[in-house]
């Protein structure tokens, strides 16, 4: 692959789904702009040196191994299901599920919360270490949903002069320095994704669905809360194509079947997936949906006029609450509700 400064968060390919052959151009609607405007994938949803890697040398960065690891197997993945309508195999489902769970977290919105985040944890570090005098901490990260811990994972601990280190490199590389993480953080979400149960809504000839610059994101049956993906009631959502877009949620009577399989060391059953066609006008339901959880930008292979009025209109991406106490610190997501 060439490298360039120009690095796509989205997929040229993936956007080439949402095209309306024999045009080869997608409409671009901007968060707060008057007019759309019209542009090839390949020149849209890129950031200069997104993927950069600090301290390396100019143009040395994670595209390739996105367009390796990510982003062929992920693509192949997601054309079979569409093409087959038929259940992916467990190779597949991973392969898919990883590719959705990178594009939620390469994207610049959730890149960018996530360093605010993971500088005001390193910063809360360090201004418990001047309190103290202390030379090492603990570091433990707890899930909880609505106040209730549902998941706790193994203490780290982490010496003074690690962090003074890193808190170097978070003001040297401001823009980059979160790059680990978000690979970490991205095959964290693929065991999650692969176990949930997939639905895949596919409309008539006569509908498309559309994407955005934050094309996966989360919903729920109860009102209020947080948005935690750990929530019984969550759905996470994400557009595949402009005939299909795919939802996941959570099916208690297979976790259990899991669970119950890998106690006797025989775990084979898969999530369950369906397809179903919906309604013209369960397409423009969905598509709102995605309006109002893009950030600052829709795509679409055909001009809607809606889209520009409803752009105009706050995101309801919303960044977490922060907070630090003693000696612990955190993020929390409350429901835009």
């Amino acid at each position: 692959m060439q490298n360039t400064r120009q690095q796509h968060y989205l997929q040229a390919r993936y956007l080439d789904g949402f095209l309306a052959p024999p045009d080869d151009m997608l409409w671009c609607y901007g968060r707060r702009r008057p007019e759309p405007y019209r542009a090839i994938p390949d020149k849209v949803a890129r950031q200069r040196d997104l993927y950069q890697i600090p301290n390396a040398p100019l143009g040395e960065n994670l595209e390739s191994f996105l367009e390796k690891v990510v982003e062929t197997p992920g693509l192949k993945a997601l054309r079979q299901l569409i093409a087959s309508k038929k259940p992916p195999d467990l190779r597949s489902r991973i392969d898919l599920a990883k590719y959705i769970a990178f594009q939620e977290m390469r994207v610049p919105h959730t890149r960018e919360v996530n360093r605010e985040h993971t500088s005001q944890s390193i910063s809360h570090m360090l201004d418990r270490f001047k309190e103290t005098g202390g030379s090492s901490a603990i570091a433990q990260t707890v899930a909880l949903v609505e106040g209730i811990e549902v998941k706790r994972d193994k203490p780290t601990s982490f010496a003074r002069e690690d962090i003074e280190a890193y808190a170097k490199e978070i003001a040297d590389n401001p823009e980059s320095f979160d790059l680990e993480t978000m690979v970490d953080l991205s095959n964290d979400m693929t065991t999650f994704y692969t176990a949930m149960r997939w639905t895949i809504l596919l409309t008539r000839p006569s509908a498309s669905f559309i994407s955005s610059d934050c094309p996966v994101f989360r919903d729920f049956t109860e009102a209020g809360g947080d948005d935690a993906l750990l929530r019984p009631d969550c759905r996470v959502y994400c557009p595949l194509s402009s005939r299909a877009l795919l939802v996941m949620d959570h099916d208690i009577d297979f976790l259990e079947l899991s669970v119950n399989e890998k106690a006797q060391g025989n775990g084979k059953t898969l999530p369950p997936t369906e397809f179903r066609t919906i309604t013209n006008r369960g397409v423009l339901n969905f598509n709102q949906k995605i309006v109002e959880y893009s950030h600052r930008w829709c795509f679409s292979g055909i001009e809607q006029d809606w889209i520009t009025s409803a752009m105009q209109r706050p995101s309801k991406r919303k960044k977490p609450e922060f907070f630090a106490q003693g000696e612990l610190s955190g993020a929390r997501w409350r429901r835009p509700d």
